[in-house]
């Protein structure tokens, strides 16, 4: 049986991002195909996952063991924090590049584990963590995966003293220490393939199916809006609400669903907040259209696939695009202006057939490019996984 130690910052069950969604169900692959899974992850990425969510995830059967460490010693231990956190912080810093997040500190923490167990595969979420296995012989005959979720020097191109040309340098240099780079989006895939050539897997991701899709359910919501509170998501919503929804009427509902509820201008009786949803299904049967306002941001938008897999169309701005091998006839109506959005928006909630069209086309986006079958197809090959294995 092959055994797989897999690295990412935040608790997956916690479902707040799209990347979490990918672990998810990347984690269910690995679980059908009976491979074992070891997990590390940190207390205190982005924002504190409690001790219920760990709990709750190390005995949800998706894993076999599960680490989960803060990223930083105590400072109540100051020698331990000076010395292996602070002062390491400061003297690896290199100007102009992307965020290193490994210290000696996880570093230690994550040799331990290496050093206890031997594994066939190795996967490491994002570039910011590739320090992990460097030049690190505790790594063994174990197979080096990038899951790289993003492309970080994009996402990190406008903080202050960030150079590009070295940010992308550096992410370039991070991945090739890898035996592959797995990503999410076909564009990114054909940046990366230019420079790391066979590394590279396009791995899209999925998002969990549920049996029944059920076709009858009544339209509570005319306008469905999910997304985390992340930068880029705080921009798109401001400019939706301050420049899109004014042009909306009043008998038209919206539902906003995630953390970005909280950053939605009050006095409208006609938008229904909800903070947090265990289970987002409902919440999509229960809308006629789904919309991804995004103006910045790279990857996969995954409230995209999820609509497209209920079948629900989509208006959004040229980066909600982003990630979908299909950019014509998929269900999504695309502008920058305001005015055409609202205008999409309408029409959508207005003209039975045209919602019609649109519902087909996305849905058959979904079934062509992210149904779990055909992704499970390339992972089997990424990891030259047989049913004898």
């Amino acid at each position: 049986m092959s055994k797989v130690l897999f690295t990412f910052p935040l608790n997956p069950i916690e479902k707040t991002s799209g990347a979490q969604t990918r672990v998810i169900t990347l984690l269910q692959y690995f679980k059908e195909r009976g491979i074992e899974v070891d997990f590390f992850s940190l207390t205190d990425y982005w924002g504190v996952t409690s001790p219920e969510n760990i709990k709750a995830f190390k005995e949800s059967g998706q894993v076999r063991n599960a680490w989960f460490y803060p990223r930083k010693p105590a400072k109540k231990n100051f020698f331990q924090y000076f010395f292996s956190y602070k002062i390491p912080k400061l003297l690896h810093r290199v100007k102009g590049t992307i965020p290193n997040h490994v210290s000696p500190y996880l570093q230690e923490k994550f040799n331990n584990i290496l050093e206890q167990h031997q594994y066939d595969y190795i996967i490491v979420s994002y570039a910011y963590w590739a320090d992990l296995i460097k030049d690190n012989p505790r790594i063994g005959n174990a197979i080096t995966i990038a899951d790289t979720h993003d492309l970080l020097a994009a996402q990190h191109q406008h903080d202050k003293g960030v150079d590009r040309g070295i940010a992308l340098g550096d992410e370039l240099k991070r991945l090739s220490r890898f035996d592959q780079v797995w990503l999410c989006s076909p564009e990114e895939n054909y940046f990366f393939s230019q420079f790391l050539k066979n590394q590279v897997k396009y791995i899209p991701t999925m998002v969990e199916e549920p049996v029944n899709i059920k076709k009858d359910v009544p339209g509570k919501y005319d306008l469905l809006y999910v997304a985390s509170h992340n930068p880029h998501n705080l921009v798109a919503a401001d400019w939706f609400f301050k420049q899109v929804f004014p042009l909306i009427p009043d008998h038209v509902t919206l539902c906003v669903v995630g953390s970005i509820s909280r950053f939605v201008p009050g006095g409208h009786k006609n938008i229904t907040l909800v903070p947090f949803a265990e289970d987002l299904s409902e919440y999509y049967l229960a809308s006629k259209v789904v919309i991804c306002p995004m103006l910045s941001g790279t990857g996969v938008k995954i409230k995209v696939v999820e609509a497209m897999l209920f079948g629900l169309p989509v208006v959004c701005n040229e980066r909600g695009m982003d990630g979908l091998p299909d950019k014509n006839n998929c269900g999504c109506l695309v502008t920058q202006d305001p005015q055409e959005f609202a205008g999409y928006m309408l029409k959508l909630l207005e003209d039975k057939a045209f919602h019609a069209t649109q519902s087909e086309l996305s849905a058959a986006s979904f079934r062509n490019n992210f149904a779990a079958a055909n992704v499970y197809k390339k992972l089997d090959k990424a990891l030259n996984y047989t049913s004898a294995n």
